[in-house]
């Protein structure tokens, strides 16, 4: 192979990593969660594995998680209801032995839609979603849709938010982080102005918890008790 070619080729195999490397950052990570506020709806748990393998088909534009703490977005199974209606009439025509008489009958057949409610939430920003279906595996096929329709238009801020919760890498190579303190007795405004939105937060009480990527802070009486790393 020629000097010359050799270039090229490298060059285009180089292009090709720098790609396949950089792709990936261009994702956003998604958690589904199977409740919200830390408690698990009825039936939560199999509309969020169900949600879940729906989005990993949607692997061009974002990516599942294993925890809150990795995601961008949070996606909360909050409930799941059925609905019954009546469907089409079925006519029944029945003859005697004797084939003179003849008694007709109908009645109709009921069918039942499976309903899934759930609630995205990124930063301080959520809102409802909700899908249904004959199944409910096909109710989390459409809250999937509609969660990869909202990341797609709003994939730029969110790529944005992670940046600014990102460590800054100079020319140099030094990486510039960032601190925050927190110290017993501070109250939830306080934390939140140090550290910025929770990615979670769960009451229970007079207790609460918030999780940041990382860390845990625990609330009583709306003061910090406890940081646990």
């Amino acid at each position: 192979m020629s000097t010359k070619y050799s270039r090229v080729f490298f060059f285009c195999l180089f292009t090709i990593l720098c790609a396949q490397t950089a792709w990936p950052q261009r994702l956003i990570n998604v958690f589904v969660d199977a409740g919200a506020d830390g408690f698990t709806s009825a039936g939560g748990g199999d509309s969020a594995r169900d949600l879940a393998k729906s989005l990993r088909g949607k692997d061009k534009t974002l990516r599942v998680v294993d925890s809150a703490a990795e995601a961008d977005v949070v996606v909360y199974i909050r409930s799941r209801e059925e609905k019954k209606k009546l469907g089409s009439i079925i006519t029944n025509v029945n003859k005697s032995d004797d084939g003179k008489n003849t008694t007709t009958t109908t009645r109709p057949t009921e069918e039942t839609t499976y309903i899934v409610h759930a609630l995205i939430r990124a930063g301080d920003f959520q809102t409802e979603l909700d899908g249904e279906g004959m199944t409910w595996r096909w109710a989390a096929d459409r809250i999937a849709g509609r969660v990869e329709s909202w990341v797609k238009q709003n994939s730029a801020r969110l790529l944005e938010k992670r940046a600014e919760l990102s460590p800054v890498v100079h020319d140099s190579g030094k990486v510039e982080t960032q601190e925050a303190s927190i110290s017993p007795g501070m109250t939830p405004q306080q934390v939140e102005s140090a550290m910025g939105a929770p990615l979670k937060r769960v009451n229970f009480g007079e207790r609460s918890l918030w999780e940041y990527k990382g860390i845990q802070v625990v609330f009583e009486k709306d003061k910090v008790v406890d940081v646990k790393f």
